[in-house]
């Protein structure tokens, strides 16, 4: 009997046994079936969305069907004041009335406005003093700007932004330059202040044929506070139109396409790629689009742009190491997009080239970004301020600096590459001479502007000589730039502190007048 009910036991073991491993054959089977069918069958389809589903469209649709009223036409001031006086000898042209009370209220046209100079004021720097006739109020030429009520010189505020903008660390900037880092920091929170309504107001209806779009993740001093940066760059021009920081939702997506949206001239279409985050989809399909109204109850219904051409670049990753790039597209076919990208002067290749780029040139220029680093910042909103001064930075000083190079050594007879240095598709210029000695000193560098260039090549005991005319040794004290040299002659400069002079309101501006002779971007 006990013989039998081992048989038994054994019997069903072995049949139990067989029919586990037959389960999970077929489970294996099934499961790679899929996968390969995964892998060889079109991405899945996503569903548009419509400008409802954006919070910064419903806002903006709320805001305007209250309406505002027309301004009041304004007399211009020579056709209300007398005729009698001294004529007016400072150019105020730029400038505005800042109170609101006053019919001239944010009025910069030198034509129309009641702005006269009423002196200079400050012992360090000679700072312009405006009064508005017509409601005989005074105010400093900066105001408004992020130099007003600062005690310390232009010169050297400028010289800290630049090495901020540049990658220098606060912390780093009070060894270097002796301030206080809350003063360093207030200094670079006024100018991301300013730098915001500045690229308001120069980005404006904008023609950008081609965007590409991304963002990465940062943190600030609490590791679990999680950020992540989102850019768009303009392959051609290399400018990067709208920069947001937050987290990576499906509303921080909407609000950086609704942002570029507000850029872009009218009937202005790029063509957009970016990674496989299809946050990018739902929000470009929210915005490029027309409503239409079908049948006779006047249904109202969102139609996207038929021409909207939007590709991914799907990588997939296995234990942190990329195994597979695939080009997805979502809106428009692959032969439109790579007569597009053709017609740019591109290859025609489906990338996000650029945009990974700029992603590790901002990691390398803001400290706050750079991996593994000391020098994170507490609060988003000081990070924010930080992108956006070396956003400004980076359109009006440092992009300025290399066209106006570019276009002095093609007129020298030298040929520069077309491409932008500072993204790294050229190799960058020496910075070093043929004895391996730096041609500007640390300090000298610090001292000059910084689109500045000089001729002279320093020695790193104190003394300099100028290559081009053969001049005699002369003390770093001095003047380091031959005026009469064929370098530095007939050269204007626009550094950091043009940027820093110029402000911009919602309502107007007030900024330093700037010839045309001066601006060299």
């Amino acid at each position: 009997m006990a013989v039998h009910l081992f048989l038994f036991l054994l019997v069903f073991m072995l049949l139990s046994l067989a029919l586990l491993w037959c389960l999970d054959w077929l489970h294996l089977q099934t499961s790679s079936s899929r996968g390969e069918v995964i892998h060889s069958t079109v991405q899945r389809l996503l569903k548009p969305r419509t400008p409802d589903d954006c919070p910064a469209c419903r806002l903006a649709s709320i805001a305007s069907s209250g309406g505002r009223p027309a301004p009041v036409p304004v007399r211009p001031w020579s056709e209300v004041k007398s005729r009698r006086g001294a004529p007016k000898r400072v150019n105020t042209d730029g400038y505005a009335c800042p109170n609101h009370l006053c019919p001239y209220f944010g009025i910069t046209d030198a034509q129309i406005h009641a702005l006269v100079g009423d002196g200079k004021h400050g012992s360090a720097e000679r700072i312009q003093t405006f009064r508005c006739q017509a409601c005989c109020i005074t105010f400093s030429a900066r105001r408004h700007t992020p130099l007003y009520r600062l005690k310390t010189p232009s010169h050297q505020i400028e010289m800290v932004l630049s090495a901020l903008a540049e990658g220098l660390d606060p912390s780093a900037a009070e060894r270097v330059f002796g301030y206080r880092q809350a003063t360093i920091t207030t200094w670079l929170s006024r100018a991301g202040e300013h730098a915001k309504p500045l690229h308001e107001r120069s980005f404006r209806n904008l023609h950008i044929p081609h965007l590409q779009l991304d963002e990465f993740r940062t943190r600030l001093r609490r590791s679990t506070q999680v950020l992540w940066l989102w850019l768009a760059i303009d392959p051609l021009t290399k400018i990067l139109p709208v920069l947001q920081l937050g987290p990576r939702t499906q509303n921080m997506a909407h609000l950086l396409i609704h942002s570029l949206r507000q850029l872009l001239a009218p009937g202005c279409l790029p063509l957009f790629t970016c990674d496989g985050l299809n946050l990018y989809f739902y929000a470009l399909t929210a915005h490029f689009g027309q409503w239409h109204t079908w049948g006779r109850r006047g249904v109202r219904r969102w139609q996207v742009e038929p021409g909207l051409i939007y590709g991914q670049v799907k990588k997939s990753y296995q234990r942190r190491k990329l195994v597979r790039v695939s080009q997805v597209m979502r809106l428009g076919t692959q032969d439109a997009l790579q007569a597009a990208l053709q017609g740019l002067g591109f290859s025609g290749r489906l990338n996000t080239a650029f945009i990974e780029r700029v992603n590790l040139t901002v990691r390398h220029e803001v400290s706050a970004l750079a991996r593994r680093t000391w020098a994170t910042v507490q609060q988003s909103p000081h990070l924010l301020a930080h992108l956006e001064w070396w956003r400004a930075y980076y359109h009006f000083v440092r992009r300025g600096a290399c066209a106006t190079a570019r276009a002095r050594g093609q007129i020298g007879g030298t040929t520069l590459p077309s491409t932008d240095t500072s993204h790294g598709y050229r190799q960058n210029p020496s910075t070093m001479d043929g004895a391996r000695g730096a041609l500007l000193s640390i300090a000298a560098c610090f001292r000059l502007r910084a689109t500045q260039t000089r001729c002279s090549v320093v020695e790193w005991s104190g003394w300099a000589r100028c290559k081009q005319k053969k001049s005699q040794w002369v003390s770093l004290e001095d003047e380091m730039a031959c005026l009469d040299c064929p370098l530095t002659k007939n050269r204007r400069e626009v550094g950091s502190q043009g940027l820093l002079d110029l402000s911009t309101m919602s309502h107007g501006s007030t900024r330093r007048p700037v010839k045309e002779q001066e601006v060299a971007w």
